[in-house]
Parts: structure tokens; sequence; C-alpha cells
């Protein structure tokens, strides 16, 4: 592991696929503050470094589009590895199976996080400069901001793992990409519709606690951890189910 970690940090600073997405999301993040700028007084939104942490964070989600950027990544990252057959290379130097998995699990945590906190560093620090910050910055508004980033950013990660997952198992770049923006879209769509089609209350609660819905409740400012802590129990749950159907594909594979 401690040798196949620095190779993976080396191709994450080499991928082309991620330094493109940290141009787009920082592209898209400055024509976003210039609109609100420009019409952000008839939408009703603040040009505040407080305003717009909290507008980042309350609105994210596991939408269709943040699915198709991060399943990009984890492609880039994985399924380029079996067309160059460096995972084979790894295998034979003595590496094992659940030391290449994991080893590209943390790379891949580690670029969504870095991707994740270059959107929160450009949304708040944007606001702040062209407004200030909004509010008097207080240890308490510090300890939120960290819990919401922390929360939401646990959440979202292992959300994510179904992108390692789809990686590992299509093997390939553009049916994994495809299949991703597919999946989140019918997830993201069908977490809105399912509540109007049968008006459940049940099935609102149910949906309440999985992470496509739970991810929005992290940024609250009096956020209720009764529900929270069961929220992110689900998430966790999840994302070790990925990881471990991630491991039992990976095992299986035929990789001669």
């Amino acid at each position: 592991m401690r040798e196949l970690l620095p190779a993976e940090f080396y191709k994450l600073y080499k991928s082309l696929g991620f330094r493109v997405c940290l141009i787009v999301f920082f592209v898209q993040d400055i024509i976003y503050l210039i609109s609100v700028g420009l019409v952000g007084d008839i939408l009703g939104i603040e040009l505040t470094g407080d305003f717009q942490f909290q507008y980042l964070l309350g609105s994210f989600s596991g939408s269709s589009v943040s699915g198709m950027l991060f399943g990009f990544i984890a492609a880039s990252l994985i399924t380029s590895d079996y067309k160059s057959r460096d995972i084979q290379c790894a295998i034979a130097q003595g590496h094992s199976r659940a030391h290449i998995m994991f080893a590209k699990i943390i790379v891949y945590i580690v670029a969504i996080w870095i991707l994740s906190l270059e959107d929160i560093l450009v949304y708040t620090v944007g606001g702040c400069i062209c407004g200030g910050f909004g509010k008097e910055f207080t240890m308490d508004v510090a300890g939120y901001m960290l819990r919401s980033v922390a929360c939401e950013g646990f959440v979202l990660t292992m959300l994510y793992m179904t992108c390692v997952f789809l990686a590992f198992a299509l093997t390939s770049k553009a049916a994994s990409v495809s299949v991703n923006l597919l999946l989140f879209f019918l997830v993201d769509l069908g977490v809105q519709i399912m509540p109007v089609l049968f008006q459940s209350d049940v099935l609102e609660k149910i949906l309440g606690y999985m992470p496509f819905s739970s991810v929005r409740e992290m940024s609250q400012v009096d956020i209720d951890w009764s529900h929270a802590g069961i929220s992110l129990a689900v998430a966790a749950a999840y994302g070790t189910v990925m990881i471990v159907a991630t491991w039992l594909t990976f095992r299986k594979r035929d990789l001669r």
C-alpha cells in the first residue's frame, strides 16, 4: 500500500481529466458569481460569503451533473488502468488486489474532496470579496461551517462510492460515465417524483434518510441530530455496501 499510494497520487497529479475538472469547476463558479452580481437582487441571492456558503451546501445534492463529473474522475483514475494494464503489472509485482482497490479509493476520495473544497472556497471567498462575509464571523459560525462541510462531505463521499463500483465493474470510461449520468439522473428524479406520486408519509420519511435527500439537511444551522445521526449511519452503510460490492467484483475480475 505504501508503494501504491505515491504512484496513484502521481497519476492523479498528471491526470488530464482531473485538471479539466478543476478548470471547469473554477470557470463555472466564476461565471455564477458574476451572474449573481448582475441579477442577484432579482433572484433574491446575496453576494456575501455567508450566504454563498449556505446556498452552495444547501442546494447541492447527488444530481446527474455531479454524478457525471465525479463518475468521470472515477473512470479516469480506474478504468484507464485496465487498458494500460497497470493493474495487471501491480499484481505481477506482488501487490494484492485489496491494496490496489483501496489505494484507488483513497486517491479518488482525495480528488473529489479537492474539487468540492474548490467550489466552497471560490463561492465563499468570492462572496466575501464582493460583499463581505455578511455577518459577524464568530467561533460559532466557524464551528457551523466546519460541521457542515464535514457532515455533508461524509454523506457525499459515501454516495459517490457508486462511481467507484461502476468504474471497477464496467472497466470502460465511456460506459462508466454514461451509466453514472443515467443512474444519478433517474435516482434524483425518482427522489423528487415518488413522494408526489404515492403521497406516503412512510415513503417520504424513508427517502429523507437516503444520501440523495439527507445531504441537504447537513448544512442546516439548527440541525436535528436525531434525524441527521440516522442519515449519517445510512450513508455509512451505503458506502460500505458499495465498497464490498466493488471488492467482490474486482476480486473475481479476469485480468488476463
